[in-house]
């Protein structure tokens, strides 16, 4: 199949899924809104089943990207924090990425392979990422973090707390995203800067 009859695929694959839940989507719904027929559809992927997780894994590869961009080149380690954790709470202001969660949680009970890719590909991932930046600044002397994947767990949580349960939810209270990492990171700070060791 062709790149973009791919694309397109999986393009209308997440639209449905994410509009109706993983049990509500249809095989033909699919088909529709991707602008493909079944047979093509099929080509690219044998199962509803199976296509739901390349929709999982293709948003998790998605959002992963945005994490991993480049940080500034900031030697201030409360700058190359707060934007580190400015992403992580972008990521869960992200309306896709709310929509994926309630749709993986929702598909759990049928299709158990979706949580493990959703936690691998996304979770897991991000601690790795957030981790490599926290062992950086830990090598630079700007830190002072003895597990560094611990502690890219807690940077994560204290980024985020408060924020993701409403989210799925829907019931949003307002977010000033500068605020809530300056926050995030004042907290953070007070465990692993090195004047506090």
């Amino acid at each position: 199949m062709r790149q973009s009859k791919v694309t397109d695929v999986l393009s209308g694959a997440k639209t449905v899924f994410l509009k109706l839940g993983f049990e509500g989507a249809s095989v033909d719904a699919i088909a529709e809104e991707a602008k493909v027929s079944k047979a093509t559809l099929y080509v690219h992927s044998p199962s509803k089943n199976t296509l739901f997780l390349s929709v999982v894994q293709a948003e998790c590869d998605r959002l992963s990207a945005e994490i991993s961009l480049p940080l500034s080149n900031d030697d201030e380690p409360r700058a190359v924090l707060e934007e580190l954790s400015g992403r992580m709470i972008r990521l869960v202001l992200d309306d896709d990425y709310i929509r994926l969660l309630r749709t993986c949680i929702g598909a759990v009970a049928v299709l158990p392979e979706a949580g493990e890719i959703y936690m691998e590909a996304g979770p897991r991932r991000a601690t790795r990422i957030v981790g490599q930046v926290l062992q950086g600044l830990h090598n630079a002397g700007s830190l002072k973090v003895h597990d560094v994947q611990s502690a890219a767990g807690q940077f994560i949580h204290l980024s985020v707390s408060g924020i993701i349960m409403p989210r799925l939810l829907s019931v949003d209270p307002p977010i000033d995203a500068s605020e809530q990492s300056k926050r995030a990171v004042n907290a953070f700070l007070e465990i692993y800067s090195p004047r506090h060791v």
